[in-house]
């Protein structure tokens, strides 16, 4: 009898993937359970609003879960981490196994796909809300500039959760 539990579908080694895609594991203070794959998609957005004399840099990072039925990736599903693309780990912290990768993961074509999704998605949802400096002080709400998307990472990210 087929089962839809984590466990089940696990496997004892991390799937392979295309050499061209980073795979890389998030920092866990946990001892076992089990890998799951999510996307991950860090970025510096620059707002700026030379009439105003605005210009602020941010930094963002976004992790989507990947599951084995995923076909195309939903950034608007995405959640915040603060986790930056240097404490990302190159080997898993420990042994334990992996869930499935989705297909898609698996290619250099999808993956490239993801990521340019992952800038157009930060063009269209990043805002600013900033004071001016200007007598009297004045808020603004700032989209990012023309190119002003700087993308650092796009990248398979796998997570230790511990089972139930």
């Amino acid at each position: 009898m087929p089962t839809d539990s984590p466990s089940a579908l696990a496997g004892p080694t991390q799937p392979p993937g295309s050499p061209e895609i980073p795979q890389l594991f998030l920092p866990t203070t946990g001892k076992k359970g089990t890998y799951s794959p999510r996307l991950y998609g860090a970025a510096t957005v620059q707002f700026r609003d030379r009439k105003r004399k605005l210009d602020q840099p941010r930094f963002v990072a976004f992790l989507v879960p990947l599951v084995p039925t995923t076909r195309t990736v939903d950034w608007e599903g995405a959640q915040a981490t603060g986790v930056k693309p240097a404490q990302l780990l190159k080997d898993a912290p420990v042994s334990a196994p992996y869930l499935l990768l989705p297909p898609g993961a698996m290619r250099l074509t999808s993956f490239t796909r993801w990521a340019k999704n992952f800038d157009r998605w930060l063009a269209r949802t990043q805002r600013l809300d900033a004071t001016t400096k200007s007598d009297p002080p004045e808020t603004v709400t700032l989209s990012p500039t023309r190119g002003g998307i700087s993308v650092e990472l796009v990248a398979i990210v796998w997570e230790l959760e511990s089972g139930s």
